[in-house]
């Protein structure tokens, strides 16, 4: 058999005889042989990871694993939350070391395994490769090499693809199995917190969930009632109501009354619900609301108390109103100066007449407001208004006011403050009751100051708003006394400066600025030294 021989470019013979040839063959067909089998160990191997416990254990499982496949100088494992935002979940790098977050991105997209060349010094050392390994969804590990990008290997490439696989499989399943308890967790806290009694049956008749307001209401424990028949847990009583529901199909309330011997009974409205099925088309049980109608009459009959309340507080009012206006009349008139019948010694009783029947009429208009602002009857008629002239109509009104007091008023007004949408009667009645507080509190001397000024918007608002300020020198309030200005019928004024009034002046203020005009308002105030009020409304 003839045999041929080529001669390579240095002269050297190269045989390709049958015998190199099978040689060769057999060659490759053993190391095919051995890094198959060393895949078939490495993917074994990697199968540990599915029973580990936590993330932390998946990670120091597959750390031998990875360091088994190939050598690399640094790495980081990055984790993506829900919004996109990578941060570090563990890592042996550099702080200074460079991430790019935008191809991180595009190999999770891709979920291969990819290397990318690198010329960086770091730490005195060359890094000639990056490799980016993706774990699912959420995780991607990032490994810094020095070999080039030429020497990684089709078998390190099957390796890490295998060692990708599954540790995104247990890391995903770890991801999701807590998100799972979180979810369960919030769902348990929100069964909870609902307050009414809620209890869940399934198809064979067991309970399978009772909250914490159903034991009280029940009577029951949840250690006794969950995984038993309800006909044996609950009362049974309870239980044949259920029952009854159950077999009419009803989803009406139903009441009843039961408790041990020695108690005092409960009254309980019933209801219930079924459960069905994934698709729907079964039922695989029962829900049962209970709920304490004994406090719920109680709530029902302090209502109607309270309207009660309301509507006689409205009808006296009323009715005092119609003959102190007569008084206010007839004293007004006595009053006059040309009016020679009254005698020079009664007109002094005469003038208390007329001022104790203005604080009369000061304290029915409160009540009154009081009652239609508890009933949701408060009205608003609005109009475009400048600010600062609202102020200075009130201002004016009020000169006298601070002249009998010796006090000094000062205005730091803006003219860009603007106007905005109010309903003037209303907001004017709030400036005056706080002025009127200001000149109240201030001894004489003192100084009250009222400012107006264009402000920035409420948050989540791109509308820009007004802030109006009164200020005074007065005696100002202790801070446990700050929420208690805006409260109904508070007096939180010293007994040396105590003066009459209702308590009712800034509540009323508090309702019209906030739920009339949809603003704000609040105090800062320290003892001794002052208050400032501020109201801070939309504008237009």
């Amino acid at each position: 058999m003839e045999t041929t021989n080529a001669v390579d470019g240095d002269g050297a013979h190269n045989a390709n005889t049958p015998d190199d040839m099978v040689r060769e063959l057999t060659r490759k067909q053993q190391d095919l042989t051995e890094a198959m089998q060393r895949l078939i160990r490495f993917q074994r191997q990697t199968l540990v990871l599915k029973n580990t416990p936590t993330i932390d254990t998946a990670l120091d499982t597959m750390e031998p694993l990875l360091i088994e496949v190939m050598d690399f100088a640094y790495v980081s494992l990055q984790y993506r939350s829900e919004s996109g935002v990578f941060s570090p979940l563990r890592q042996i790098c550099p702080d200074n070391i460079h991430l790019d977050y935008p191809l991180m991105e595009w190999v999770m997209g891709t979920q291969e395994v990819s290397v990318l060349p690198i010329d960086i010094m770091v730490d005195e050392i060359r890094l000639r490769s990056l490799l980016f390994l993706p774990f699912g969804t959420h995780h991607i590990m990032l490994l810094w090499l020095e070999q080039e990008t030429e020497a990684f290997t089709q078998e390190q490439e099957a390796l890490l693809s295998i060692l990708s696989r599954e540790m995104a499989a247990v890391l995903d399943s770890h991801h999701y199995r807590l998100r799972l308890e979180k979810t369960r967790a919030a769902m348990s806290d929100i069964i909870e917190s609902v307050p009414l009694g809620l209890l869940a049956v399934d198809h064979h008749d067991t309970v399978q969930m009772i909250n914490s307001t159903a034991e009280i209401a029940l009577d029951v424990r949840r250690q006794d009632a969950v995984g038993n028949n309800y006909h044996d847990a609950l009362p049974k009583k309870v239980a044949e109501h259920i029952d009854r529901l159950e077999q009419s199909h009803s989803a009406e309330e139903v009441e009843l009354s039961f408790g041990k011997p020695g108690r005092e009974s409960q009254y309980l409205g019933l209801t219930i619900s079924p459960m069905r099925s994934e698709d729907g088309s079964s039922k695989s049980g029962l829900v049962v609301v209970c709920r304490d109608l004994q406090l719920s009459r109680e709530v029902q009959k302090l209502r109607e108390l309270d309207s009660m309340k309301n509507d006689f507080l409205s009808l006296v009012t009323h009715e005092l109103r119609t003959p102190l206006t007569s008084i206010m009349a007839y004293s007004e008139t006595l009053l006059l100066d040309d009016s020679r019948a009254v005698p020079q010694e009664w007109r002094e009783y005469i003038d208390i007449i007329h001022s104790e029947g203005k604080r009369l009429c000061r304290l029915i208009d409160d009540v009154l407001d009081l009652t239609r602002m508890e009933a949701g009857k408060m009205s608003y008629t609005y109009e475009e208004q400048d600010v600062n002239e609202t102020i200075g109509v009130v201002v004016m009104s009020m000169t006298q006011l601070f002249e009998e007091n010796n006090l000094e008023l000062e205005l730091e007004l803006d003219e860009n403050t603007g106007e905005c949408r109010m309903d003037v009667a209303r907001f004017t009645q709030v400036l005056t009751s706080i002025i009127s507080n200001a000149v109240k509190f201030t001894a004489a001397g003192g100084v009250v100051t009222i400012a107006s000024r264009r402000t920035e918007p409420f948050a989540g608002t791109q509308t820009p708003t007004i802030l109006v300020s009164i200020k005074d020198t007065g005696i100002g309030l202790s801070p446990e006394n700050l929420e208690r200005v805006f409260s109904k019928f508070e007096m939180v004024e010293s007994v040396k400066h105590h003066t009459s009034g209702t308590g009712l002046s800034m509540a009323i203020s508090k309702q019209i600025v906030e739920e009339g005009h949809h603003g704000k308002i609040w105090l800062e105030s320290e003892q001794g030294k002052g208050t400032t009020v501020y109201i801070r409304i939309p504008a237009l």
